[in-house]
């Protein structure tokens, strides 16, 4: 038998034979060794497969978390400048030589004209089928539409249809079934929309009968009979003719909610106002004006009087809703959110309505108007409006002069900020801030940065701290602001904190926008 053995120099105590080698108490040391190297491999792969585990979750969760919505093409009607003319005494050549200069001076997107058929007294309708001679011919006209699409300009045009003159020829010539009349005498107490002291009824003589005129036009206007179906039938061949011959691309519908009256006359009172107005005649006859017209053109409804904004019924049946069933596009201009002027309306009051109304809730694209000559507050309401949704309306007469080029030009540069993702897609908090009374309208996106508004609408300068949800607020970035000397603090770009007060002037406003505390996650999703 071989013998292997080890023999220190020290001592010869320890000796290992091969019969030692094969003992079972030789064993342990080998079993360790390699039970630690299978330990070690089962740690490696068990690593392994928590790393493509964990690679699988993130690519689950990139597939399941709920993604951005992708941000639609931005529709012409929205944050843009409709530039009005109410007055008569447009030309049509002057408004085609001066149409590159409109557009460079107020970014508009349309031109918005008052009728361009022939009106008596600057207010009611003589006839539907002509071009006002006084502003040119329809070559003219041709002319301006043409020019103004060649350069992405759209032309609206005020369309009123609830009356006409009694100097039309329709009146002259006796055709009494044209108009409604009231052979019982002035029975009920109906009065005039602009003039809640006078009779909407006039007796006339010569029929020994008494009249409708709902809009009080230096007694001027008589209301049609759209019960007659020829009357009804002349009104919607005179959108077609205006739509197919000069391709005008919207019309503002005046007066539709006044189209049809309460079959018995009742007299108005508070409990039955709401069933002697808008009846199921004037949808239709909207219905049908719009299915004259091609669905991508816009109708304007400018000032449904009386329409309540929390009556969610109504507004569907005048503005259509997610379901489409009125078809195209109707732009919402309303008496309750027209800024009349600095003494009449409060501004907070006024966004605060609209913030609660069905009209916000439901995202009802608006057209914002101002009757207003004051510059500083009209820009500070038209700031306020883009970051809402809509365009806004300046008339060239009350604040097309007015405005300098410095508030134009910062009007521009909001007009291009609202065009972004975030303000078509995003989501809008509105606050009134406690203390001071200030407006601040926020748009935020997920993975994108947000921009807020904050505007002083009081009638004094005040100091005021805006707490933001989410975000640093010592890393907050000026945007813009109206403020007359803004310093250092308030230079665009400039970062500052936002737990210290802002000082705001009447009318100033500030734009800030900034990193939310989760953009970080909004990115890798």
């Amino acid at each position: 038998m071989i013998q292997a053995s080890r023999i220190e120099e020290c001592n010869n105590e320890f000796q290992i034979t091969n019969n030692e080698l094969s003992t079972p108490e030789s064993t342990p040391p080998l079993i360790s060794t390699l039970w630690l190297k299978r330990a070690r491999m089962i740690s490696v792969l068990i690593y392994i497969l928590l790393q493509v585990a964990y690679f699988i979750f993130i690519i689950i969760c990139i597939a399941l978390y709920p993604r951005c919505e992708k941000a639609p093409e931005t529709s012409w009607w929205t944050n843009g400048v409709f530039l009005r003319f109410s007055n008569r005494t447009m030309k049509f050549n002057e408004l085609t030589e001066k149409l590159i200069d409109y557009r460079t001076k107020f970014h508009i997107q349309a031109l918005w004209l008052s009728p361009v058929f022939p009106l008596s007294n600057e207010l009611n309708p003589i006839e539907w089928r002509n071009v006002d001679s006084n502003f040119g011919n329809e070559s003219d006209l041709t002319r301006l539409i043409d020019k103004a699409h060649e350069n992405d300009i759209l032309i609206i045009v005020d369309y009123p249809l609830n009356h006409l003159s009694i100097q039309s020829n329709y009146f002259i010539s006796n055709d009494d079934s044209y108009f409604v009349w009231n052979d019982q005498g002035n029975i009920n107490n109906w009065k005039t929309i602009n003039d809640n002291q006078q009779s909407a009824w006039t007796y006339n003589n010569r029929k020994n009968s008494f009249y409708l005129h709902q809009f009080n036009n230096d007694n001027d206007s008589i209301d049609i009979n759209y019960r007659n179906n020829r009357v009804f039938n002349d009104m919607i061949d005179s959108f077609s003719y205006w739509n197919k011959t000069f391709s005008i691309d919207g019309f503002n519908v005046q007066g539709i909610s006044f189209t049809y009256e309460d079959y018995e006359y009742n007299n108005e009172t508070n409990d039955n106002s709401s069933r002697l107005r808008h009846l199921d005649e004037d949808y239709l006859l909207l219905a049908r004006i719009r299915a004259e017209i091609d669905e991508k053109k816009i109708l304007l409804l400018d000032s449904i009087d009386s329409l309540a904004t929390s009556n969610e019924q109504l507004l569907t049946r005048y503005y259509g809703d997610k379901n489409k069933y009125l078809g195209g596009v109707q732009l919402a201009s309303l008496n309750n959110y027209i800024l009349v002027n600095e003494t009449v309306t409060n501004l907070t009051a006024l966004f605060d309505e609209y913030n609660n109304s069905i009209f916000f809730k439901n995202q009802q694209p608006f057209l914002w108007s101002s009757l207003s000559s004051n510059s500083k507050l009209n820009e500070a309401f038209f700031a306020a409006c883009l970051f809402h949704n809509g365009s806004i309306s300046i008339d060239i007469d009350r604040q097309g002069d007015q405005l300098s080029n410095t508030q134009l030009n910062r009007l521009r540069q909001i007009i291009k900020l609202t065009q972004k993702d975030v303000f078509r897609v995003g989501s809008i908090r509105q606050t009134i801030l406690p203390q001071s009374k200030w407006l601040t309208i926020e748009l935020k996106r997920r993975g994108q940065k947000h921009h807020m508004i904050i505007i002083n609408f009081n009638d004094k300068d005040q100091n005021d701290t805006v707490n933001l949800e989410q975000g640093k607020t010592n890393a907050v970035e000026v945007v813009l602001t109206n403020k007359g000397k803004p310093g250092k603090k308030y230079e665009t770009n400039t970062l500052i904190e936002m737990d210290k007060p802002i000082h705001l002037k009447l009318y100033e406003y500030l734009i800030i926008r900034w990193s939310p505390s989760i953009e970080g996650l909004g990115i890798i999703f």
